[in-house]
């Protein structure tokens, strides 16, 4: 029998082979994305917290480029550096493109700055970023 059908449970007649190792593959890669996802959450979450005693006197701390970049647009926000919270979406949505995806197109930051302030949900996201500058 092929190697798919042995010692799995699979019902007889079934070939099994190529879909018991493709079947798994997905799940087990969605599996590593999600529990890595889990993991930078966490970090995300004990990284800012501080150490015992520290208070969080020295403020949110970003883990990787694209959150710190996030920390000092919303700074520049706060500062008056932006004209609104458009073009700090805007400034946001660049850097995120540029730093990820290697481009720039200010028509689509122009779309993506859009999309993201349409959505409630990702607009109430946005408003608590720009809230966590000090």
């Amino acid at each position: 029998m092929s190697v798919g059908g042995v010692g799995r449970g699979g019902g007889k007649g079934r070939a099994g082979g190529a879909k018991g190792p493709s079947g798994k593959a997905p799940a087990g890669k969605a599996g590593a994305t999600s529990f890595g996802g889990a993991v930078d959450r966490t970090a995300g979450l004990v990284g800012p917290s501080g150490a015992v005693g520290s208070g969080n006197v020295q403020g949110p701390q970003a883990a990787d480029p694209i959150t710190s970049q996030a920390l000092a647009i919303a700074k520049q926000l706060k500062n008056g550096d932006f004209k609104n919270k458009e073009e700090a979406t805007k400034k946001l949505v660049a850097e995120v493109l540029k730093e990820k995806l290697r481009m720039k197109s200010s028509a689509l930051t122009s779309k993506i700055a859009d999309a993201l302030q349409d959505d409630p949900r990702l607009n109430q996201a946005l408003e608590r970023l720009w809230s966590k500058a000090e």
